[in-house]
């Protein structure tokens, strides 16, 4: 198993005084296109590439726009500068991607389950024959208050689309822990229900709770993160560990208003720290 950490301008500073930090890929982008092509410049300086470029308009699955799913020129570009050995994205369903199946958000319809699944799967095929090199597929968090269709959170959905486009598998544990939470489930139990048979990633970051809920927050990974990922590894042995924090804002969203919160998102010590641990769960 190999080693991957989010690009930060603490990880670069990290690195200038520790060359033989034990980290095999720095995973970029953490900011949009095309802002973010300093990162993928400065970080290749240090250690190769492992390009995770899920963003609309450049690879996003579910959009109905077939410009915004897939942008053969960025992800040509991306190939060329880094010679990945696979490229992922997420299986993210936003509403506005499906408007006609709107009143069903929140529920698992079979004639939304197959609208969704048909067009990540189309998608996925095509972007396949272009990139000739795997695809693997992230789950998405479902958050009961926010504008994704629940059912693209469902194990269920994300073992049929990797099944049916042949892809395999990037689980994010914080998106699991924060999908498991609003369906009700035991985590672990979600995470089983997953398709690990094909586990190629791993994303490891913290979560948060929050009055609406638990949240995604790209934190320091805490001692429940750190006991999922041990109990997948006993299920499962993953191509890429990657540590998705630092890179990131020093604050979030905390409502739809302008209101944010503080957050540990960029501090050198929990980030060496999480590479000791990881780095030692691995060896």
């Amino acid at each position: 198993m190999k080693l991957t950490v989010n690009f930060s301008e603490m990880l670069l500073k990290i690195l200038k005084k520790q060359p033989d930090l034990p980290i095999d890929y720095i995973k970029v982008p953490t900011i949009p296109f095309p802002e973010c092509w300093t990162q993928f410049k400065r970080g290749i300086e240090n250690r190769p590439i492992l390009p995770h470029p899920a963003q609309p308009g450049v690879l996003a699955l579910g959009h109905p726009e077939r410009e915004e799913r897939f942008n053969w020129e960025i992800i040509q570009a991306i190939i060329d500068q880094t010679d990945p050995p696979y490229l992922s994205t997420h299986l993210e369903a936003r509403v506005e991607y499906f408007p006609e199946f709107s009143q069903l958000q929140q529920q698992v319809d079979p004639k939304l389950q197959e609208a969704l699944e048909a067009r990540f799967v189309e998608a996925a095929l095509e972007v396949k024959r272009f990139i000739k090199r795997p695809l693997i597929l992230e789950n998405f968090p479902y958050y009961s208050w926010w504008r994704h269709y629940r059912v693209a959170s469902e194990p269920d959905f994300i073992r049929e689309v990797c099944k049916r486009a042949d892809c395999n598998f990037l689980l994010d544990i914080a998106h699991a822990r924060c999908s498991a939470w609003y369906l009700k489930l035991d985590p672990l139990e979600y995470l089983k229900a997953l398709p690990l048979e094909r586990l190629q990633e791993i994303h490891l970051s913290g979560i948060i709770m929050r009055p609406e809920g638990m949240r995604d927050s790209h934190t320091p990974l805490d001692e429940i993160g750190y006991q999922l990922l041990d109990e997948v590894l006993k299920l499962a042995k993953p191509e890429m560990l990657t540590i998705e924090y630092g890179g990131m804002p020093d604050r979030i969203a905390i409502s739809l208003q302008d209101e944010f919160e503080p957050l540990d998102r960029n501090q050198p010590e929990a980030l060496l720290e999480m590479i000791r641990r990881v780095r030692g769960m691995i060896k």
